[in-house]
């Protein structure tokens, strides 16, 4: 059991990651912007501490964090999109979004009397998108504003890492699918399509893209607390393992069609393709026995069943 400190604990990976923490007896707050839409934790209520506090008030985010006292702080606040502009406010923006925010909230820790286990999740975007399946320790280029942005926020925690003594690691996320997920990304949106009855268009179907679901995530996250002063101070959680855009999509239409059915047989990739974002799984994660467990068909026909039964009225599921 631990008192445990969720930023961005009302999105997708954090609900799920909030549900995991109580599922082991842990007293858990989420810290949530005023005005946002807790309705992913909805179910929750009265057994979390629902904080609010603008990420860059930096006073009311030190009060939130001395009353939560937390001996496990997860930082899953972030803006993943920051569409390119060609005077660059995209990276003005996607550094006001995901940097200063992780700068307010190490200013709170570090005031604490016992400094806390600190998760914060990147992304392989910080690796950028190249022609092959990297390795964790490869220099990172990334590509967009919001991999900059990423890449930025991890070097900031390793600084701060080194400077207050603070066990904090960055875990660098492949993309994470799962229920709650906004249809927005990708396999929520492919769902969504196929069960509207509307035609599944992949805009680059040879892209490849290194997939988990969001309770491997969370393991991956949990374990990383419970370790955080022994592990580097960034991990890559992922499966070195990408997916061609196209592919997921014929999945993903063929297991909407036949719940029971197989996936698609995987199609040959070329070894150079390019449009790759992966990278193996680092070693200190393995070593403590971390490994995506949920298969591909498992994981998509979970979160299948879980829009079907947003997007139908009761009566139509049980049908």
């Amino acid at each position: 059991m631990a008192r445990v400190l969720i930023t961005g604990g009302t999105g997708f990976i954090g609900s799920h990651l909030a549900r995991d923490c109580l599922s082991r007896g842990d007293e858990v707050t989420v810290l949530a912007r005023p005005g946002s839409d807790p309705w992913r934790l909805a179910d929750l209520a009265g057994r979390i501490t629902l904080a609010r506090a603008h990420p860059l008030d930096a006073p009311a985010v030190a009060a939130a964090v001395a009353r939560a006292r937390p001996q496990q702080v997860f930082h899953l606040a972030a803006r993943t999109r920051s569409p390119a502009q060609d005077d660059l406010s995209d990276l003005d923006d996607a550094v006001a979004a995901n940097v200063a925010p992780l700068r307010v909230l190490l200013d709170a820790l570090r005031r604490l009397a016992h400094p806390p286990a600190l998760v914060r999740t990147g992304s392989l975007a910080e690796m950028g998108e190249t022609n092959r399946v990297l390795d964790p320790h490869e220099a990172e280029r990334p590509g967009d504003g919001y991999g900059l942005s990423a890449l930025m926020g991890t070097q900031v925690l390793r600084l701060a890492r080194a400077r207050l003594g603070l066990p904090a690691v960055t875990a660098r996320l492949c993309l994470t699918y799962g229920g709650d997920q906004s249809p927005d990304f990708l396999v929520p949106g492919l769902i969504h399509c196929a069960l509207s009855g509307l035609p599944l268009q992949v805009q680059r179907p040879q892209a490849q893209r290194d997939l988990i679901h969001v309770r491997d995530c969370v393991a991956a996250l949990r374990l990383a607390a419970d370790h955080a002063a022994a592990l580097p101070p960034v991990v890559t959680v992922a499966t070195g393992r990408p997916l061609l855009a196209g592919h997921l999509a014929d999945g993903i239409a063929a297991l909407t069609l036949r719940p029971d059915g197989p996936l698609p047989a995987t199609p040959p990739v070329p070894a150079l393709a390019a449009h790759v974002v992966s990278c193996r799984p680092s070693p200190e994660m393995a070593a403590l026995g971390w490994h995506p467990r949920v298969g591909l068909a498992e994981g998509l026909r979970e979160t299948i069943n879980w829009e079907r039964a947003r997007i139908m009225p009761p009566q139509e599921c049980l049908a």
